[in-house]
């Protein structure tokens, strides 16, 4: 079954035929991770464990490494995410709050190395 095409926060796309666009590629990865960590959890009601909550996370006192954490665990639960070798999480503190979190991982249908920046 084919994903509709959809970043999390954003408006649906439309095809050049007027259907809904459908995600291709890593490009599905790439949504369900997005959704897994920006869903916070008891959020889907038939998952109440699905999501890592990282914008419920803004302001509280994580550092750095819990927040890796909770990110590398999440990781670890998407099946659209292989295993092998184990997904790479690097985070900066970019002052005032503000924090980057650079992702990298190898698609498991595709076998792309896929890299993430939120």
């Amino acid at each position: 079954m084919s994903d509709i095409y959809h970043i999390f926060g954003y408006d649906l796309t439309v095809s050049s035929d007027g259907d809904l666009d459908l995600a291709t590629g890593s490009d599905i990865g790439k949504q369900r991770v997005t959704r897994r960590l920006a869903t916070n959890p008891g959020d889907y009601i038939f998952s109440l464990d699905y999501g890592a909550g990282l914008p419920a996370r803004i302001g509280n006192t994580d550092t750095l490494s819990d927040i890796s954490a909770v990110i590398l665990q999440q990781m670890k639960l998407e099946t659209s995410i292989s295993q092998s070798p184990t997904p790479v999480v690097e985070m900066s503190d970019l002052g005032y709050g503000n924090r980057k979190i650079n992702i990298k991982y190898s698609d498991a249908d595709t076998d792309q190395t896929v890299y993430l920046e939120l």
